[in-house]
């Protein structure tokens, strides 16, 4: 599979898997993703996917390193405070492992740059904590063809959905519709979260990537994983998909250009 010795070495817990071998981890070594957040999710997800020796990995953040995020957001240090989180994120994960390309794009997401951001992905992965911006990812990723998870924390809770364009699961707009309007919505900020809350749903999330990827075990494909951990409780609610969905539907619109997201300057996690 042309590793090298090093490879060979760092990856060897993975490789005698049998679930993933040579050729799975050629698999991962070979594969493209983007990540929209660098903060509370996107740190676990892009921690492991580095280790785990993902090709290519597009950080997408354009906030700063705040004193507030280091209880969660753990590829930031103290002495990070100030600095771009995409840059920071940059300098663990190439001290982790130097076999990743990472690329720092510090741009918001919006309609306007979403489709060049994501469209050689071959996964996306959301990190963001607001509404809009998961619905903008849905849709993107919908319209370009390209699998994702979205993903959600607050106080002691956590859910996740994965949608594979290709075979038409259920998608994040067929559960929770237009919600462009909603001003009922809060933030890890206004609501609280614990710290590890966002790590072990930012685990799962990578582990959809790289099951996805290897073709192996199921996805978390039309159902929601709703997660109490104050009281331990996992639970897959079933989810339909809506044949009317303007998103993925039988009859989808341009959303896109066509849709107002009303994303501000509200940060990715």
């Amino acid at each position: 599979m042309d590793f090298t010795e090093e490879q060979i070495e760092r990856y060897s817990r993975q490789i005698v898997l049998k679930e993933v071998g040579g050729r799975g981890q050629k698999k991962l070594l070979d594969s493209k993703i983007t990540v929209i957040g660098c903060g509370g999710l996107g740190s676990p997800i892009t921690y492991y996917l580095t280790a785990a020796g993902i090709g290519s990995i597009k950080l997408v953040d354009f906030d700063r390193v705040d004193l507030s995020n280091l209880q969660r957001q753990i590829l930031h240090y103290t002495s990070d405070i100030n600095k771009m989180k995409t840059q920071s994120a940059c300098e663990k994960l190439t001290q982790l492992n130097p076999d990743p390309e990472i690329q720092i794009i510090n741009e918001v997401l919006s309609s306007h740059n979403v489709k060049e951001i994501l469209q050689d992905s071959d996964f996306v992965l959301d990190g963001s904590d607001n509404l809009p911006t998961k619905l903008l990812i849905n849709d993107a990723c919908i319209n370009l063809g390209i699998p994702f998870t979205i993903a959600g924390v607050l106080r002691f809770n956590g859910q996740v959905l994965t949608v594979i364009p290709q075979k038409k699961t259920t998608c994040y707009r067929c559960v929770f519709g237009d919600i462009s309007g909603n001003t009922a919505s809060v933030s890890c900020s206004q609501a609280g979260v614990i710290g590890l809350i966002p790590g072990a749903i930012g685990c799962i999330q990578a582990n959809e990537v790289i099951k996805y990827l290897l073709n192996i075990g199921d996805l978390i494909i039309n159902r929601i994983l709703m997660v109490d951990f104050l009281n331990y409780q996992f639970n897959f609610i079933k989810v339909i998909r809506n044949d009317d969905c303007p998103a993925c539907g039988e009859n989808p619109v341009d959303l896109i250009n066509n849709y107002d997201y009303k994303i501000d300057d509200a940060c990715h996690g």
